[in-house]
């Protein structure tokens, strides 16, 4: 029997109603991993602030990545351990320093991640936030040579994985601690994250660091992972520490994952212009796409407006009965088997 292979997508810094919060959409993977063999998402489904879950049948695939898997340009390899090189920006400030270290020692003797090292970049990284308080977020990197080194130094070293800590300015979350803005770093995470993966075909993933209150206020309860401790690193190295590597050319083996394999996309309702799923969409072996109306975002882009064939689901939990039903082989009739042409 064919494993069943699900590629769940919620785009970050959109205002998803599931999953655009820190670890918000976690339960969702949890639950569709429980039907799908093979389960691919990426970091902004699985990453919890401090707090994560262990899915060993999930695919941790960040997002520039995942868009060359989907093309057919890449394909991804499932490993049992990678080490870990961690890229800390030389703007922390001597407190935030301190407590990244203690996240990356903690990974290290708590969960057995696999740390290779950390570097420090040769000055600060510069990340500038926009948008985000009623849009969707974006945000800018003033400095992308001085990570890209860092993140070198640390391949060269034999890193086979790439966490990077950057400071991030305070911005106007209000709404967003209120449970109803945008996460305002969510943008300039993807750009972090593909520069990385984009130069070294390394899989890396990005946590953001604040200056940390030791007495926060109360927030929406979906934000309260973000206000549990002052580093967002953890879940990251446990990401990480087993997310697939990405191999192309003739180092491609037969075992390999390729897109064609994808069975089922499953995405917010309006949220379907991605380049991944569009490329998917247009492939020879074009998956099932199951668009989930209960997760709405800031934008409008439905498959329908894209012409794309579509069934549409109104939670994840129709989504998940879906799923049962196409791994059972399982087909709802209806009206007439229709009577054809001799």
């Amino acid at each position: 029997m064919k494993p069943l292979v699900v590629l769940l997508l919620v785009p970050t810094g959109v205002g998803a109603a599931v999953g655009g919060f820190a670890g918000d959409a976690i339960p969702v993977a949890r639950l569709l991993a429980g039907v799908a063999d093979c389960l691919i998402t990426h970091p902004n489904v699985l990453n919890g602030a401090l707090l994560s879950y262990p899915l060993t049948n999930a695919l941790y695939v960040e997002g520039y990545g995942l868009d060359r898997f989907c093309k057919g340009e890449w394909r991804l390899r499932p490993v049992h351990r990678n080490r870990v090189g961690v890229v800390l920006d030389a703007g922390l400030s001597a407190s935030q320093h301190q407590q990244h270290l203690h996240a990356l020692e903690a990974a290290r003797y708590t969960l057995g991640v696999d740390i290779l090292g950390h570097c420090t970049t040769e000055g600060p990284l510069g990340v500038e936030i926009c948008g985000g308080a009623v849009g969707t977020a974006w945000g800018t990197l003033r400095h992308p040579q001085r990570l890209l080194a860092a993140a070198q130094r640390l391949a060269t070293a034999g890193a086979e994985a790439i966490a990077v800590v950057s400071r991030c300015p305070e911005s106007d979350d209000t709404a967003y601690r209120a449970g109803r803005g945008v996460d305002p770093v969510g943008g300039v995470e993807a750009v972090i994250s593909h520069l990385v993966v984009r130069h070294l075909q390394l899989p890396a993933a990005h946590a953001p660091a604040f200056d940390y209150d030791p007495l926060p206020g109360p927030v929406h309860p979906r934000v309260a992972a973000e206000v549990l401790g002052p580093t967002f690193l953890p879940c990251v190295l446990a990401g990480l520490a087993r997310a697939p590597r990405f191999v192309s050319g003739p180092g491609v083996l037969p075992q390999d994952l390729a897109a064609a394999a994808v069975d089922v996309v499953v995405s917010p309702v309006d949220c379907c212009g991605g380049a991944g799923l569009l490329a998917l969409m247009d492939s020879t072996n074009r998956p099932v796409l199951l668009a989930v109306e209960e997760n709405t975002t800031r934008l409008n882009v439905t498959p329908e407006r894209l012409g794309l064939k579509v069934r549409r689901v109104r939670s994840y939990l129709e989504a998940c009965g879906w799923l049962v039903a196409l791994k059972q082989g399982v087909a709802f009739a209806e009206g007439t088997a229709p009577e054809l042409p001799v």
